[in-house]
Formats: C-alpha cells, sequence, structure tokens
C-alpha cells in the first residue's frame, strides 16, 4: 500500500499528470502509473522523496541526470521526457513501458536460454555503449532496471538514480553507488568506478538470468580470479557464452572487456572468435618490453633509460644500521626481486654499496614514494657524484696502497717501470669499483623492443614518471601494455599514446580538484547553484575523458587480436582517437580550471 504521505490513485501532478498507480519505490523515490492529460498517453512519473536534509542537493542532481539523460536516443533505452516541481514535489516524467522487469520475469518463469540471454546481454550493452559515449555511467545496473517491451525489446532505465540515494554530495570519492549485490570490486573497496563498473554489472545480471541465482562472493574483492562462470551452476550453457560474462566479471577491471562496445561485439560474434578482447598482458611487467617490473613503476629500466634523454639518475637505498632494520629491508628486497637478482647483489644494495635502480631524473622523487611505501627507504644520486663517493672506501684503499707503493719503489730504482704501471694499475681498480657502483642491482633485460616510435616511448616513460598512483595512471598503463603489443600499424599508434599521455595528465588533474573539493563537501550546503553546474560538468568531463582513454585501450585491443575494419587498419580510426583525445582534454582542462577557481 502506498505512503499515504505521497501520491494517491487520482492525484493530478501541474493539471497534466493524473496518477493512476503506484508500480515500484528505490532508496529515494517512488514511481508512479499515470495519465499525460495533454497527449492522452500513459507516462511514468518517478517521484522524489529524499530527506529533507538532501532535499535540495536531490533536486539539483536530479536536474543534472535528466538533462544529461535526454541528450540519449536509442531503441533499448527508456526515453526521458522531463524534470518538473508541483508544490513540494519534484519529479521526473519517462517513458512508459507496459511489461515486467528482469527480476519479475525470471522469478515467474524462470531463466533465459542462451540465445535469449546473449540478444537481452547484446541490447543493454548497445544501450550502455550509446550513454558511455556521452560520458554518462548508469551505476546500477541490475534486473530491476531491464524492463521487457510488449515488442521484445529489452529496455534500460533509471540513469543516474543510484546517484540520489545516499549521497550527500556531488562527488563522494569512497561512496558505494549502486546495488551491492552487482557492484563491482573496486567500488566495493571505495573507488570511483568508471564504465567497467556497470560491465561488471551488465555480466551478473547475465548470469543471474541464466542461473536465476546471483553469484556468491567469495574473497575480500567480491569476485572469483576468473570471474563469474555461469556453467558451474548450469553446465549446458555454450563454452562462449561462459567465456564472455566470465570476462565482463573479471575482478581486476584491466582484465574485462576494455570498452562496453566489445562486450556487445562479443555476444553478437556468437563465439566466432573474432570479437573478445585479449586479456591485458599481467600486471608487474614493463608497460614497453614485458620486463619485470617489481617496484610498480610501469617500466624497466633499460626502457626508461631508453627514453630517458641522458637525465638518468641513481636511487640507492637508505643506509640502515646492522641488525633487525638491515634484515627488514634485505627481506622486502628479496621478496620483491624474487629471484631475479643475486643475494650478493641484494645484500650490496641494502649495504650502500650499489644502486637499487636508474630512473628518468623527473622519476626520482615518485619511484622515492614508491620504495618508501614497499619498506625500502630511498634515496636519489646524480650520476655525476663525485669520484671519492662513487668508490667504496676499501677500494679506494687499495688502490692508494698500489698506487703509494709503486711509486716508492720506483724512486727506489728496484723497478722504474713502476712509476708508470703502478697508477695506471690503481686507477683501473677504482675505476672497475666505481663502475660496480654505477651498475644497478636491478636492472632486467629487455624481453622485447617496444613498437613505439622513439618520441612516443620518452612521453610515455615521462607520463608515468610524472603522474601520481590513482585512477588516470592505471589507465595510461592499462592503454600502453596494449600497445606495446600491437604490431600491425604500430607506425599509427604512437600519435594515439602522445595523446592519451596528455589525457592521463589531464585526468589526473580533475580528479585532483574533484578530491579537493570532496574535502570541503560541507560548503555544498548552501553553495550558490553555480558551483554544483560547475562540479557536474568537471564530473561529466573526468568520465568523458576516462572513457576517451578506454575506447582507446579498446581499439588497441581489435588492433592486436586482428579484429579491425579496412578504416582501422587504415590508421583511420587512431587518428581521429587521438584528435578526440586532444580535443577533449583541452575542454576538460577548461572545466578543471573553473573548479580550481572555486575552490580558491
Amino acid at each position: 500500500m502506498a505512503d499515504p504521505t505521497y501520491l494517491a490513485a487520482g492525484v493530478v501532478l501541474q493539471d497534466r499528470y493524473e496518477i493512476t498507480q503506484e508500480i515500484g519505490r528505490g532508496g529515494y523515490s517512488v514511481v508512479y502509473r499515470a495519465r499525460d492529460r495533454r497527449v492522452g498517453a500513459d507516462v511514468a512519473i518517478k517521484l522524489l522523496v529524499p530527506p529533507p536534509a538532501a532535499a535540495r542537493l536531490a533536486r539539483e542532481r536530479l536536474r543534472r541526470e535528466v538533462q544529461a539523460v535526454r541528450q540519449i536516443s536509442h531503441s533499448n533505452i527508456v526515453a526521458v521526457y522531463d524534470v518538473a516541481d508541483d508544490g513540494p514535489w519534484s519529479f521526473v516524467v519517462m517513458e512508459y513501458v507496459a511489461g515486467p522487469d528482469l527480476a519479475v520475469r525470471i522469478r515467474d518463469r524462470g531463466p533465459f536460454d542462451a540465445t535469449a540471454a546473449a540478444r537481452l546481454g547484446g541490447e543493454i550493452a548497445s544501450a550502455l555503449e550509446a550513454a558511455h559515449r556521452h560520458g554518462i555511467l548508469h551505476r546500477d545496473v541490475k534486473p530491476h532496471n531491464i524492463l521487457l517491451a510488449p515488442d521484445g525489446r529489452a529496455r534500460l532505465t533509471d540513469f543516474g538514480s543510484a546517484r540520489l540515494a545516499g549521497q550527500e554530495t556531488v562527488t563522494q570519492t569512497g561512496g558505494l553507488v549502486g546495488t551491492l549485490d552487482y557492484s563491482a570490486p573496486e567500488v566495493l573497496a571505495g573507488g570511483r568506478g568508471d564504465t567497467r563498473a556497470d560491465e561488471y554489472a551488465l555480466g551478473v545480471t547475465l548470469y543471474y538470468a541464466l542461473t536465476g541465482e546471483l553469484p556468491a562472493r567469495p574473497g575480500p574483492r567480491g569476485a572469483v580470479a576468473d570471474g563469474h562462470r555461469p556453467r558451474r551452476r548450469r553446465p549446458d550453457v555454450p563454452p562462449w557464452l561462459d567465456q564472455v560474462i566470465g570476462q565482463a566479471t573479471m575482478p581486476d577491471p584491466d582484465d574485462r572487456f576494455p570498452a562496453v562496445s566489445l562486450l556487445a561485439a562479443a555476444l553478437e560474434a556468437r563465439g566466432d572468435g573474432t570479437a573478445t578482447a585479449p586479456v591485458s598482458l599481467a600486471k608487474g611487467r614493463c608497460a614497453m618490453c614485458r620486463a619485470p617490473d617489481p617496484f610498480g613503476i610501469g617500466v624497466c629500466p633499460r626502457c626508461a633509460r631508453r627514453a630517458g634523454a641522458g637525465d638518468d639518475i641513481l636511487v640507492f637505498l637508505e643506509r640502515t644500521t646492522p641488525g633487525p632494520a638491515r634484515r627488514a629491508v634485505r627481506e622486502a628486497l628479496e621478496e620483491r626481486l624474487g629471484g631475479s637478482a643475486s643475494a650478493a647483489a641484494c645484500e650490496a644494495a641494502v649495504a650502500v654499496e650499489r644502486p637499487l635502480l636508474r630512473v628518468p631524473a623527473e622519476a626520482g622523487a615518485r619511484v622515492v614514494e614508491l620504495l618508501e611505501a614497499q619498506g625500502l627507504p630511498a634515496r636519489v644520486e646524480a650520476r655525476g657524484a663525485p669520484w671519492r663517493a662513487a668508490v667504496p672506501p676499501p677500494i679506494a684503499v687499495l688502490a692508494g696502497v698500489v698506487a703509494a707503493g709503486g711509486f716508492i719503489a720506483g724512486l727506489a730504482g728496484a723497478a722504474p717501470v713502476l712509476l708508470v704501471t703502478s697508477p695506471a694499475v690503481a686507477a683501473v681498480l677504482a675505476g672497475l669499483a666505481a663502475l660496480g657502483r654505477r651498475t644497478p642491482v636491478w636492472n632486467p633485460p629487455s624481453i622485447a623492443r617496444s613498437p613505439l616510435a622513439p618520441e612516443a616511448e620518452a612521453t610515455a616513460v615521462r607520463a608515468l614518471a610524472t603522474l601520481p598512483a590513482g585512477h588516470a595512471r592505471a589507465l595510461l598503463l592499462d592503454l600502453l601494455r596494449r600497445a606495446a603489443a600491437v604490431t600491425a600499424a604500430a607506425d599509427r599508434v604512437g600519435p594515439l599514446v602522445v595523446a592519451a599521455c596528455a589525457a592521463a595528465h589531464d585526468l589526473a588533474m580533475l580528479e585532483e580538484h574533484l578530491a579537493a573539493f570532496d574535502a570541503r563537501r560541507d560548503r555544498l550546503a548552501e553553495a550558490p547553484a553555480g558551483w554544483v553546474d560547475a562540479l557536474s560538468r568537471c564530473e561529466r568531463g573526468r568520465d568523458l575523458l576516462t572513457q576517451r582513454l578506454l575506447d582507446a585501450s579498446a581499439t588497441l585491443s581489435r588492433l592486436q587480436a586482428g579484429a579491425v575494419g579496412e578504416g582501422e587498419a587504415r590508421g583511420d580510426t587512431i587518428t581521429e582517437l587521438a584528435r578526440d583525445l586532444d580535443a577533449e582534454g583541452r575542454r576538460q582542462v577548461e572545466a578543471a580550471r573553473e573548479v580550481a577557481e572555486l575552490l580558491a
């Protein structure tokens, strides 16, 4: 029975929409079927019913979400007509779909067969693709938000509604948005999901459509290592569909389809092997050559040095006193290197007799920060350090003894040749010692030369050196791994990589400003409308830039798999993506500047 404080049958809003019955409820909303008296057709009315303290901000967010969703016209998305007020009520007018939602359909008639599930998944993936193209995330894909129209189409509804439930502010970096059972592991862990979180939710929805049950959540990250596999509960599910759903629900977003368009293509291909994107390369490897990367730097020292323009520096571990402190550092180092350096080399690094690694100068501060977070306190030293600092004291003493002894013996006439040879021998000893001291402990051989052009490789190394840890850097790393694996059209991948590096920097700046505003969320309570609008543009810009980077990763995956069209093979799509990234980055720099001015 409807709450008497809400809308009863017969109530007319704005002298136009006559309520006929309640048809659903959400956290902060009630949905009614109503009659539009002006056009003589049924509509759906979603009434906003937030707590009083959140009402103003919820209305502002509702208006912005509706304005965004109205840009999308797609046959599998429930149309949104208007947002309006009537007295104390704020409501959204939407298309009325005369059919059950997917949850009701499964409850009443049982699970779908594989063909029907694949068709439904393809339709919803197509709807999400259209929304993601506009930088719009759904954030709450689940069976209750998928309506099954009488004509057989699946219709996705309630874009952005999850952001109205429990959201105190516009940004809320760590806030859980969505429904727990369908939330991606990175969202459950407190991160801000991107379009791959929508993909994960669709994968779980398809699992439910095939089995009638939700998958178990066995681990703290909320997903099994190879994704949720419906064949484990329903053996007659085709292996190709099991693989597609498994990949869409991988716990690490980098191992899912880079963009939902590839998920749609895989469902349409029905297992012919041409559409599934390859899983990204293993983490913990150089983005350029795939050599081990135990410290999370992104590139190995050889690739960093190759792109470092000769300004590389040495990273030494800080000197620790013998005993438990030094043992702890050595154990942490040995665990990280995992056998790629000898015990003697690790001991030399811990004793500060040899550097740990060599990196470009601009990477020094960030690398030191990374190492300290792993229990390896470190410092940087320029390669042109004084000779005395470059030679270990015992070797310096030995070289001095050799030189002095030869000189004395030569003057005494015992062996005049020693006047010349002994200084030379001492210099060789000192030089070899200095060379050993300048040879990094971690200096893995390149497994494969990066196919990127030198300019693109150098740009990528600089970007990895300067980008802070976070979402933007993770997206760029995944893109670089895919770019390094591409052999076809490699000569045209370079400009895309350069554009992606710039876009990643712009994205990191947007995220920094939004995080700064999160810290001042109390100011939103009485903020002028301009603040909310500026933040909305900044949020949308962040999502658009994220989507452009994911689109680029998806295209690189298709190139790697050989599933490309004629235009992509010629590089047309790559060039267009690079232009889009450049243009989007320039637009979002303006949005970031606007928010920075508000913060000031």
